[in-house]
Formats: C-alpha cells, sequence, structure tokens
C-alpha cells in the first residue's frame, strides 16, 4: 500500500481491552482495541493520533495478526501511544490515521522486531510531529 487512500476509514474508534502485554514486556506497551462495529483498516504498521480525554497524542497502530508471536489468528489493533503512561482499560480511544509506515511482517529473532519498532517510532515522531 502506497498511500492513504487505500484506507477505508481515516478514523476508527476503539474500546481499550486487557491483552497479553506482550508489548510491555518488549519496551513497547500497546492499547488493544475492540473497534466499533462498522470500522476497519488493512493490515500495517499506521502513524496515528490517538484522542483520550480531549487531548492529542502521537501513536503508532499495528493492524494485523502478530506473526512474530504466533498467538492466533484473530486479527488485532494495537496502539502504541507515544509519551504516554496512563491505565485506560475500559476507556474508548479515536485513532487518527495520518500515514502508512510499513507492511504487517514476521521477525525471526525478537530483537529484529525491536529494532524495527524504534525504527517505526523515529519515523513516526519526525512525520507526525
Amino acid at each position: 500500500m502506497d498511500s492513504l487512500n487505500q484506507i477505508e476509514f481515516p478514523i476508527i474508534v476503539g474500546k481499550v481491552e486487557e491483552g497479553k502485554q506482550l508489548g510491555r514486556k518488549i519496551g513497547f506497551p500497546t492499547a488493544n482495541l475492540e473497534l466499533v462495529p462498522g470500522f476497519k483498516l488493512e493490515n500495517g504498521v499506521y502513524g496515528v493520533y490517538v484522542y483520550h480525554n480531549s487531548k492529542r497524542y502521537y501513536g503508532m497502530l499495528n493492524v494485523g495478526y502478530r506473526p512474530t508471536f504466533k498467538d492466533g489468528k484473530q486479527k488485532t489493533y494495537e496502539v502504541h501511544i507515544l509519551d504516554f503512561n496512563e491505565f485506560i482499560y475500559g476507556e474508548y480511544l479515536t485513532i487518527e490515521i495520518s500515514l502508512y509506515i510499513r507492511e504487517e511482517q514476521k521477525f525471526n529473532q525478537l530483537q529484529d522486531l525491536v529494532s524495527q519498532l524504534q525504527a517505526d517510532e523515529l519515523f513516526a515522531r519526525k512525520n507526525l510531529m
């Protein structure tokens, strides 16, 4: 995918649910979203604006099946909110898709995933802020 023109909804809304907390273990905690019916998005990693309690934050959204972890067949929507550390389970987030970063991919080593997430974060910060 080359542009945001292929995104069906540039905005998604979801309720934060407790996940497996795998992102937290590798230094990239995520809010796992149960999307409001009617919203969907193609797999990949996106640079996003996250709206919570009338404030806007920057973030990275992963959409897909988390192939590196091989932990299921259910599509997940997980957002890593930059410079954010609040307890938000059960709350709703509005996510505005701003840029496409890359396709979802499988990494053979966990450190390779962490390195890619660090690069994704730098890219997101440069292009969102």
